[in-house]
């Protein structure tokens, strides 16, 4: 265990007081690893951030226990407001002892006013810098300049030619590095003297906008260098929508291992070109839609190979599991859609990769997902965090109106299927997206909820398994940020030509929050006989319509901010026969059962070798979830079916998209 976290722990003293107050200001206790570590010394970690949540938590998990005589230690995190500890009820901080926590402990030899502003996942690298490099007390600027050596291996110094510095932004945006503004700014500063007609404001900040800056620059490049081979006279002149130089220098060694993995992950669109009038190296074809097809198979290839590199251990980060996902879902579209003889002649491999994942994944979802509703918001970690990464855009005036449109169901593959449709016909709206996880249950019921209320599933309890709800959890969301009644909107449509209408329909000239519910794709789903490939081809077809890109272009219209998002996805199962537990079962699914007693519960699992108990602390307390084996299905014996509710990456990770305008030649 690192220095920084036995420290923190050695202050947390078992049996002294039922509560332990921690004032914490910089969120250090949200930190993964010390949070598994304090609950491994026997504390249940609570974050108070509003009080009728808290005070809700509080009563039934753990005052209720207490007056039944039970021993319970609880950690009660909060950020100070004007009256430190006093932010706290009374009666909680009567049962108390009193901490407080800052970075400025932790880093003595680095400007506060710069660490502050850190991800939590990069304290371990800075301790051991600090450790090993910090001989004194450094000012501010000696601190950006020593965080971006040591944590995001970048000197400014270094960054001296065109092609470092495209370097550099590809794997800033790439690998989504956390550079907290306070260093982007630093950056820009020292940067824009040197690279002038680069809009580094914007490139450093939009990760967006950055990938059209490289699409509007690839076709210059493929002519400039005759498909990718020589350099030649091309005079044509581009208008290009995002200012900066022409000609970028792809070409180069550093440059180019990151151009074929933004092509084979679908961040970057292929052109048209010949590929017979082109460069044979795999790096140049990728970026090409070549007459023969041959592109998918190409970026299948290149994706199975970097995959298989990249696929996090049980171990690994939210953050590298969320970048997994994409791709993951990138690879999982292109896989349906590539011809049965391509498929056959990479299945040894896919089935290897696929089965390294399931292994790694299902550990990580045992040892770290109990853990994740307890991330800050901005991390997106879970899906009950979007209402307030949208609400913190419109209360930081980022946003004047934003809506959420939910599609019930849409697995990150099928989200990569309606890109691919999408993204052609919406050539002035910048698309970012990442990956979020569901609840788990993967249901509609209880993940569902979660989105448009932002809060717990606990917090639910009396209709955790009701999906009549959503309307009034996202009015009650709106209402607690402080928006009135007429400013908040709310639709639930199929997802028919009509859906564009319906939506205009609720929105005035004081609307800034509407909230959207499509069930095109789970009807789909619901109906489905050919598996995850019909699948895919049902969702296109779907998109064919044009029905989601009118809403979104109408939403966009109307001046809204768009996230797209899903309650959970779905995968591809087969029939395992289902267990007979009657009337002991509180919700038989396709991949899980539900029950309120924990002996029926095992017995289940007793009955149905691969299967598990899936509690945790973000479900109400007579919730017990058991989830079918993987790749298995509790309905009739050797019957594929497309279904969700599981514990798989497909039904766990969705995706969360942004649609913004993009203003022509905005730097």
């Amino acid at each position: 265990m690192n220095d920084w976290r036995a420290s923190i722990l050695s202050q947390f003293v078992p049996g002294l007081k039922p509560v332990t107050a921690v004032c914490d200001s910089d969120g250090i206790l949200r930190e993964p690893g010390l949070l598994a570590a304090l609950e491994q010394k026997g504390f249940a970690v609570v974050f108070y951030e509003e009080a009728l949540s808290f005070r809700l938590d509080y009563e039934t998990r753990f005052r209720s226990r207490w007056d039944a005589g039970e021993t319970i230690e609880i950690v009660v995190a909060f950020a100070p407001g004007e009256r430190d500890f006093e932010t706290l009820p009374f009666d909680v901080l009567t049962r108390a002892r009193r901490l407080t926590l800052t970075l400025h402990d932790l880093f003595p030899k680095l400007a506060y006013d710069v660490i502050r502003h850190l991800d939590a996942s990069l304290y371990d690298a800075l301790h051991r810098a600090q450790s090993a490099h910090a001989n004194q007390s450094m000012g501010e600027k000696l601190t950006k300049e020593f965080m971006l050596r040591h944590l995001f291996e970048v000197d400014p110094v270094t960054l001296n030619s065109e092609p470092k510095l495209l370097t550099f932004l590809c794997r800033l945006h790439y690998r989504r590095l956390p550079i907290p503004e306070i260093l982007l700014g630093y950056l820009e500063a020292v940067l824009g003297e040197r690279f002038d007609a680069w809009p580094l404001k914007t490139l450093l900040r939009e990760r967006a906008i950055f990938w059209l800056f490289l699409q509007e620059r690839w076709p210059v490049f493929l002519r400039k260098t005759d498909g990718g081979r020589d350099l030649v006279a091309e005079p044509t002149t581009d208008a290009f929508r995002v200012p900066g130089p022409r000609m970028l220098p792809f070409g180069h060694d550093d440059v180019r291992v990151f151009i074929d993995t933004l092509f084979a992950d679908g961040i970057l669109a292929p052109i048209p070109w010949d590929w017979k009038e082109a460069s044979s190296e795999r790096w140049v074809r990728v970026g090409l839609l070549d007459p023969e097809k041959q592109n998918p198979a190409l970026r299948l290839e290149e994706l199975l190979d970097g995959l298989a590199k990249a696929l996090p251990k049980a171990t690994g980060t939210l953050a590298e599991w969320q970048a997994f996902a994409l791709r993951w879902g990138q690879l999982r579209q292109l896989w349906l859609k590539t011809e049965k003889a391509v498929q056959a002649s990479l299945l040894a491999r896919y089935t290897a990769l696929r089965s390294a994942l399931d292994t790694e994944f299902s550990g990580w979802m045992r040892d770290n997902y109990p853990r994740l509703y307890n991330q800050p918001a901005a991390s997106l970690a879970m899906v009950h965090h979007v209402s307030a990464c949208l609400a913190r855009a419109l209360e930081r005036g980022e946003d004047k109106r934003v809506a959420l449109v939910l599609v019930d169901g849409l697995a990150l593959e099928q989200w990569m299927a309606l890109k691919a449709i999408l993204q052609p016909e919406m050539p002035g709206v910048l698309i970012e997206e990442t990956a979020t996880f569901a609840w788990l249950p993967s249901i509609t019921p209880i993940s569902r909820q979660a989105v448009f209320s932002g809060k717990l599933p606990s917090y639910f309890a009396d209709t955790l398994q009701q999906t009549s709800h959503d309307e009034k959890r996202w009015g009650q969301f709106w209402a607690g940020r402080g928006l009135a009644k007429h400013e908040i909107a709310f639709i639930a449509a199929p997802g028919d030509e009509d859906t564009k209408d319906r939506a205009v329909e609720v929105i005035t000239g004081e609307t800034k929050a509407l909230g959207i519910t499509l069930f095109k794709v789970d009807e789909i789903m619901h109906g489905m006989q050919l598996g995850s490939a019909g699948m895919i081809n049902q969702v296109e077809q779907w998109a064919k319509t044009q029905a989601l890109q009118t809403l979104l272009a109408a939403l966009l219209h109307h001046g809204f901010t768009v996230a797209l998002t899903a309650d959970h996805g779905n995968t591809e199962a087969t029939g395992i026969g289902a267990p007979q537990q009657g009337v002991l079962c509180e919700s038989r699914g396709e991949r899980n059962r539900l029950f309120n007693d924990a002996t029926f519960a095992e017995a289940c699992v007793k009955a149905v070798p691969g299967s598990r108990i899936a509690r945790h602390s973000g479900l109400p307390a007579n919730i017990i979830p058991v989830i079918a084996p993987q790749g298995k299905a509790f309905t009739d014996k050797g019957r594929t079916i497309v279904c969700h509710g599981g514990d798989s990456l497909e039904e766990m990770a969705v995706p969360f998209v942004l649609f913004r305008k993009h203003k022509e030649g905005a730097a």
